[in-house]
């Protein structure tokens, strides 16, 4: 096996080895993701369905309540970045006008900045 090929397996071993395979992933907000998810909203969904929207910008986080465990959210917000804390207490930051996926963290805080960049 060359060398190449050992570093791309070991780097793959690594990031699964410590939970990174796990990580929220975040892409642009497709229109069809922020259906019924109008700007400056942070909308969180369960499936198909809408369980909250905030708006807020805050220096503190906000419990999450119906919309704990939800598996995506859509930032449509133009220049603010969300912050997610999840209930193994790892934080993630989403850019403006991008979805996130959960995956398998289960999320429970949200905070609103008036930063434009992560």
């Amino acid at each position: 096996m060359d060398l190449r090929k050992r570093l791309t397996l070991s780097v793959a071993a690594v990031a699964v080895g410590s939970g990174l395979a796990f990580a929220p992933l975040a892409s642009a907000a497709p229109q069809s993701a922020a259906a019924g998810c109008s700007y400056p909203y942070v909308c969180f969904y369960k499936g198909a369905t809408k369980t909250g929207s905030f708006q807020d910008v805050t220096s503190g986080w906000q419990n999450l309540g119906a919309s704990k465990g939800a598996d995506r959210m859509v930032n449509t917000r133009h220049d603010d970045v969300v912050y997610t804390h999840f209930t193994n207490g790892q934080t993630h930051c989403t850019p403006p006008n991008t979805t996130t996926v959960f995956n398998s963290w289960v999320v429970d805080k949200i905070r609103i900045s008036s930063s434009s960049s992560c």
